[in-house]
């Protein structure tokens, strides 16, 4: 049975994004200071076409939350559809 759980820790690993990796915003999102904040009180809003870094993503009590830092704010989105890797 470990070698299943080792596999599905690598697994979720590798699925995790560095954060110095760029990503285009495909349009508005609202990033949430942390995980699991009111989702009617946004930090602040990320335009589209604004290139942000992605970090890190992580499950909330019931969502899952990518962390992103754009330009001069840091904060969490909901969306991390709207997030397109540039490569």
């Amino acid at each position: 049975m470990k070698p299943a759980l080792t596999l599905a820790a690598l697994a979720a690993l590798a699925g995790c994004s560095s954060p110095d990796t760029d990503a285009t915003v495909t349009r508005d999102t609202a990033v949430y200071a942390a995980v699991n904040d009111a989702r009617d009180k946004p930090a602040f809003t990320v335009k589209s076409g604004t290139t942000c870094k992605v970090g890190e993503t992580i499950y909330g009590k019931v969502d899952a939350y990518t962390e992103v830092i754009c330009g001069n704010k840091k904060g969490w989105v909901l969306d991390a559809e709207n997030l397109k890797i540039v490569r």
